[in-house]
C-alpha cells in the first residue's frame, strides 16, 4: 500500500530572477527571449512505418521496448511489426481491454500504462494489472513523466514520477504518493514536473516553482504562454539538471542557476512554433521535442535544431526514444521510426555541457578561472582527461561555491565521450 500525502504550498513573490533558487541575480525578474528559427538538416533521416489499429494517443519506451498506447489497446514494436498486447493475470474482475490510453512511461524494467480501464504495466509481450492500481486508478492520470535518482542517499537509483490527473498534481516515489497543489489555484494543472528539492507546476499560463522544504510556491512574473508539459535534460532531474517547458509561444528554458529563455522558434515579429511533446533519450541524456512539423533536438543555451520533418499535423502526435537513440513518432493510425540513433559526440553531446557547466568563468576567464575556450573541440580534446579527474574523481569542478552543479548523468556522458573522443 502507498501512504497518501497531501501538500499545500503558499504562494509568494520571487524574491529575485529565479523564483526560490536566487539565479544569482538582484533586481525584477527577467526573461531572455531568443528569436530564431531553427537549423534544418542536410538530410532526412531513414524511416520505418508502423500500423496499427485505433488512434495513437500515448507512447513510451523503456530500453529496447517500445510500446503505443490506442483508443483501444497497447501495441508493441518490433522489427517485425506492431503487436496487440494482451492482458492476463488471474483477477478476478480482469478487464479484457485497456480502453483508450491516456499516459504511458518507462518505469522500472518496463513501461506503465494509465487507460481508461485501470493501470497497467508490461514488461514486453503482455499487459498486467500495476500493483499499485487501486491508488493510482482514481486520480485519472492524464500524463506521466520519470525521473530515476536516488534521493534518500542509500545509493539506489529509485524511479519517481511526476503525475498529472483529472484534478491534481502528484509526485510517486519512495512509497509515498503526494499531492501537490498552490493555495488560490482551482482545477487541474497543465503541467506538472518534479525534483527532489523543487516541484514546478502549470495552470496554463500561470506557472509556479515549489521549494519543498519551505511550502512555498514562486509564481513566475513574466509571460511564457500556455504551458502545456515539462521535461529535464537529464534522466536523475537533479537540481542542476536544465528544465524545459512545452509552450505554445515556442521552448522555454530554466538554467540550473534559475535564469528563464524563451525560444520562439521564429525571426522576430515573426508568430512563434508552440512546443507539443518532449521525449529523452535516456542513455545518452538527449532531450527531443515536438513542434509542429519538426522534431528539434534540443541543446542547452541555444536554439534547437530540427533533426527531422513529419508534414503537417492531422491529429494528436506523442514521441519516444529506444536505447539505440532511434526517436518514434505516432500520429493517428500510423507510428514513424526516424533513424536518429548516433554516437555519443562531442558536437551533439559534450559542447552543451561545457556551454551550460563551464563556459560562465571559462569562457570569459572570471571568478578566478583560467581562460579556457572548453566550446572548441581541439582544445576539449587535450584537456578531457584532466576535465574528467576534475569533475568525476576530484569533484572539484564545478567549485564547490557555483549555483551550477554537474549532474552525475551529465558527467557519465564526458566519461563516455573521453572513451571515443568523436567529433
Amino acid at each position: 500500500m502507498l501512504a497518501v500525502i497531501t501538500t499545500a504550498a503558499c504562494s509568494e513573490a520571487p524574491p529575485t530572477n529565479a523564483g526560490p533558487s536566487g539565479g544569482g541575480t538582484e533586481g525584477p525578474p527577467v526573461l531572455a527571449v531568443v528569436h530564431g528559427a531553427p537549423a534544418t538538416p542536410n538530410a532526412e533521416p531513414e524511416t520505418a512505418t508502423f500500423t496499427i489499429e485505433g488512434y495513437s494517443t500515448a507512447m513510451g519506451s523503456q530500453g529496447a521496448l517500445v510500446t503505443v498506447g490506442t483508443t483501444t489497446g497497447v501495441y508493441e514494436l518490433a522489427a517485425s511489426g506492431a503487436t496487440l498486447l494482451p492482458i492476463v493475470g488471474d483477477a478476478p474482475d480482469l478487464p479484457s481491454e485497456t480502453g483508450a490510453v491516456r499516459a504511458m512511461v518507462g518505469y522500472e524494467s518496463g513501461v506503465l500504462v494509465a487507460a481508461e480501464a485501470g493501470v497497467f504495466f508490461t514488461p514486453g509481450g503482455v499487459l498486467q494489472q500495476s500493483l499499485g492500481a487501486a491508488e493510482l486508478t482514481p486520480l485519472g492520470i492524464q500524463a506521466m513523466r520519470a525521473r530515476v535518482a536516488d534521493d534518500d542517499g542509500d545509493g539506489t537509483a529509485e524511479t519517481h514520477l511526476a503525475i498529472r490527473g483529472e484534478t491534481g498534481a502528484y509526485e510517486l516515489g519512495g512509497g509515498a504518493l503526494v499531492t501537490w497543489t498552490v493555495e488560490g489555484e482551482e482545477g487541474a494543472p497543465t503541467a506538472v514536473l518534479t525534483q527532489k528539492e523543487r516541484v514546478y507546476l502549470a495552470y496554463g499560463d500561470r506557472v509556479y516553482e515549489i521549494d519543498k522544504a519551505s511550502g512555498k510556491a514562486y509564481p513566475l512574473v513574466f509571460d511564457v504562454g500556455f504551458v502545456r508539459a515539462m521535461a529535464c535534460g537529464s534522466l536523475a532531474c537533479e537540481d542542476g539538471s536544465l528544465v524545459y517547458f512545452a509552450s505554445d509561444a515556442g521552448l522555454v528554458e530554466r538554467s540550473p542557476s534559475g535564469e528563464y529563455s524563451l525560444y520562439p522558434l521564429a525571426a522576430e515579429g515573426a508568430s512563434a512554433v508552440g512546443i507539443d511533446a518532449f521525449a529523452l533519450d535516456a542513455s545518452k541524456q538527449r532531450l527531443y521535442a515536438l513542434a509542429g512539423s519538426w522534431v528539434l533536438r534540443v541543446r542547452a543555451g541555444e536554439v534547437p535544431e530540427v533533426v527531422a520533418t513529419l508534414g503537417p499535423a492531422e491529429a494528436p502526435r506523442s514521441l519516444a526514444v529506444d536505447k539505440i537513440g532511434d526517436v518514434y513518432a505516432g500520429e493517428g493510425k500510423t507510428t514513424r521510426k526516424l533513424a536518429l540513433g548516433t554516437p555519443l559526440s562531442f558536437l551533439t553531446d559534450v559542447r552543451p555541457i561545457m556551454r551550460e557547466y563551464c563556459a560562465d568563468c571559462h569562457g570569459s576567464g572570471t571568478r578566478g578561472a583560467p581562460k579556457i575556450d572548453f566550446e572548441n573541440y581541439d582544445v576539449a580534446l587535450g584537456l578531457v582527461d584532466r576535465v574528467v579527474a576534475r569533475v568525476a574523481e576530484e569533484r572539484s569542478m564545478p567549485p564547490p561555491n557555483y549555483e551550477k552543479k554537474l549532474p552525475a548523468d551529465k558527467i557519465a556522458i564526458v566519461k563516455e565521450w573521453a572513451i571515443t573522443k568523436a567529433p
